[in-house]
């Protein structure tokens, strides 16, 4: 049987033609089966998913800063210790077919946005293309399991990727800040407390807000601390501030000290709801009796990232859980707390900053 005339004729504008009503007809046949916008909005997402992708195993490879300048494929092995070359080059070309690397003469080099500001080591973004494969991506590969587990039981997240979660955690420090700042400027006080410190970022901008304060900061994990220290004897501030190994519920501080303000910056929903109550009458014995208590939290509900923040919570090993903003203040009137200041601090974000005072001064002040 011979083939269609057309194709059989010789010259290339037929084929052309022929080429052309071929891409027309699968273009046909996919709207004529159904869910043809679904489909294309899947191929959109797809390549978001490779684009995070390649950059999060990019960021695993810390090679980002290094192609900054072009470099051939052998240049990039030697530099990650590759000996598969082909596969090497397989994930070099997923990097220029998203735009994220330019390749010029069988060289390569940085060229999307989020690879430069990674080539740059902007802690930020690296923390969350990192946080996506170590942290953030497993939760759904297994949510089966997740789904089954015993009470108490889910994922060590914040045993094995307390830097990580830390460190993602800043990418709302910008709106933190000067809400921080704010606080300390009207409340002058001469010590202050923050529950769950991590490294010491919000310790920092605590000293920075008020040149005659002192800061004390707590957290479980270990290392973080360790870290924070350092940080701050290398900025010279060791002599205002002091970092605590240890669980708030039952700390002591030195010499009765007590504090003007209490701050829990991203780590309430690290508590369990049923425990959070308990957790600030603890606190409101550690306060001054003009002392107030600042509350700065994700909440449950009103975004992409809170619900996604949420399953990451609920999954790990624990009883974590966002908190509705309702609930919050429920709890800390529960607690003996009015509420003195309510803000929404993140546009577009259910990112919640409440200050609170208690209502009558505490046995232990």
């Amino acid at each position: 049987m011979g083939r269609p005339a057309r194709l059989r004729d010789p010259t290339s504008r037929r084929l052309v033609t022929a080429r052309r009503d071929t891409r027309w007809r699968g273009l046909a046949a996919t709207l004529r089966s159904g869910h043809a916008a679904a489909r294309a909005l899947a191929v959109g997402d797809s390549r978001s998913f490779v684009r995070a992708l390649f950059l999060a195993s990019a960021v695993r490879l810390a090679v980002l800063s290094e192609l900054l300048v072009p470099r051939s494929l052998q240049d990039v092995a030697e530099l990650t210790g590759a000996t598969r070359p082909e596969r090497l080059e397989a994930w070099l070309d997923v990097g220029v077919a998203t735009g994220e690397l330019a390749r010029r003469d069988g060289r390569y080099r940085v060229r999307g946005r989020r690879a430069r500001a990674l080539a740059d080591q902007d802690p930020v973004l690296t923390a969350h293309y990192r946080s996506l494969l170590d942290y953030q991506a497993g939760v759904y590969a297994d949510l089966a399991d997740r789904l089954r587990d015993p009470p108490g039981d889910g994922r060590p997240d914040l045993e094995e990727h307390a830097d990580v979660i830390a460190q993602v955690s800043l990418v709302a420090a910008p709106f933190v800040v000067p809400h921080l700042a704010d606080a300390v400027a009207e409340l002058h006080p001469a010590r202050v407390l923050d529950v769950g410190c991590g490294t010491g970022v919000y310790v920092r901008a605590l000293l920075a807000a008020d040149s005659d304060v002192q800061v004390d900061g707590i957290d479980l994990a270990t290392g973080v601390v360790a870290r924070g220290e350092a940080e701050l004897r290398a900025a010279g501030l060791a002599s205002r501030a002091g970092l605590h190994v240890g669980d708030i519920r039952d700390w002591t501080p030195d010499a009765d000290r007590r504090f003007g303000l209490i701050t829990l910056i991203n780590d309430i929903y690290y508590f369990a709801a049923g425990d959070r109550p308990a957790l600030y009458e603890r606190l409101a014995t550690l306060l001054e009796p003009s002392g107030q208590l600042l509350v700065v939290t994700e909440t449950r509900f009103g975004s992409v990232a809170s619900a996604h923040l949420h399953l990451l919570l609920a999954c790990q090993a624990g009883a974590a859980s966002l908190p509705t903003e309702s609930e919050l203040v429920a709890d800390l009137e529960r607690a003996g707390f009015e509420i003195v200041e309510r803000h929404r601090l993140v546009p577009t974000e259910p990112f919640v900053g409440l200050r609170a005072r208690p209502t009558a001064p505490s046995a232990a002040s």
